[in-house]
């Protein structure tokens, strides 16, 4: 089985999170609120002011090449500021099933814990592997949006998920 370290991105690391963000983006675009157009758009620079100003921790396999990453973001209203959301998890196909994206949203986690009380993210309904590991890590569905996400014709429910720390 592969073996992957996981640290947190740094604005260096702009061209690989802009590499695996479009093709998650372009293989999945019902998993995203962002569209593959709009990530194109950006700037080499827009993208490292993202990765400088979030949490995004990344897994690379030996060779060095990101093989998944995962995003946290908190929220900055002073009356909201106890939640933290994730975003953005994607995993390359050969990264699947290896463990990397339980260690990832491990990491995630206890990122999470030290910043807010609540943690919480959206995953298209359709994604039965991801709810089952944000469940086995926690999670629990809370809410579900109806038509929250649209691609070409095609209507996408997300299930709302969130896992308190007390």
């Amino acid at each position: 089985m592969p073996q992957f370290h996981i640290r947190r991105l740094q604005p260096e690391d702009h061209v690989a999170f802009r590499d695996i963000r479009l093709e998650g983006l372009r293989l999945h675009p019902e998993a995203f609120g962002a569209s593959l157009e709009e990530e194109e758009r950006l700037s080499p620079e827009e993208i490292a002011g993202r990765i400088g100003r979030s949490v995004i921790f990344g897994g690379f396999d030996s060779d060095e090449r990101l093989a998944g990453v995962i995003g946290l973001a908190r929220s900055n209203p002073a009356k909201i500021r106890h939640i933290a959301s994730i975003w953005g998890m994607y995993l390359r196909q050969q990264a699947r099933g290896t463990g990397l994206a339980k260690s990832l949203l491990a990491e995630t986690m206890a990122e999470g814990k030290t910043m807010c009380r609540s943690l919480r993210l959206s995953v298209v309904s359709s994604n039965l592997a991801a709810i089952r590991l944000y469940q086995s890590m926690g999670f629990s569905q809370w809410a579900v949006d109806t038509e929250a996400l649209k691609v070409a014709d095609t209507y996408y429910d997300e299930i709302l998920m969130r896992i308190d720390f007390g």
